[in-house]
């Protein structure tokens, strides 16, 4: 498991390479996407944090903290960490995991290939994890509205894999 900000700069740096540009919803919904294809093919979750269902979707808080200064506009820069010791930034570590870098290369360029727009509704749908957690939070507390992984596989687990 990896922090969102691991797997985002990993997302960027390939994005990047192919000549796409990534904005904050881009990279949000391509790293759930990316975490539910991990569950399902490899049984384990890709990010450690869970997603929290946002008024946009699913978001990585972490991920949003490192990419809002870019709004709506393409992100240009890796996420960093906070080395609160030495109160500076430091680059975080790359996917050392040939079954995390499989997965991102697996199914990256289809997602960065979808207008933001349609990666929103596509977590939008009825039925999507998304909803049901937005869903039943009316009837029982949901701190953080944290999204379950079981609920994130179940979900994937029905979609083409190609």
């Amino acid at each position: 498991m990896y922090d969102a900000r691991v797997v985002a700069n990993e997302v960027l740096k390939s994005a990047w390479s192919k000549g796409y540009d990534v904005t904050q919803i881009d990279i949000q919904k391509i790293c759930y996407f990316l975490s539910g294809h991990h569950l399902v093919e490899h049984g384990e979750p890709l990010i450690s944090s869970a997603f929290e269902a946002w008024d946009y979707g699913p978001v990585q808080r972490s991920l949003y903290n490192a990419f809002k200064k870019f709004e709506d506009q393409p992100i240009t820069e890796f996420a960093t960490a906070f080395d609160p010791i030495r109160r500076t930034t430091k680059e975080l570590p790359p996917i050392q995991s040939n079954t995390a870098r499989e997965t991102i290369e697996r199914h990256l360029e289809k997602y960065l290939a979808i207008p933001s727009f349609e990666l929103v509704e596509i977590t939008h749908s009825d039925g999507t994890p998304w909803t049901m957690t937005r869903s039943t939070s009316k009837q029982s507390a949901n701190i953080g509205m944290r999204i379950s992984n079981e609920m994130i596989a179940s979900h994937f687990e029905g979609l083409s894999v190609a």
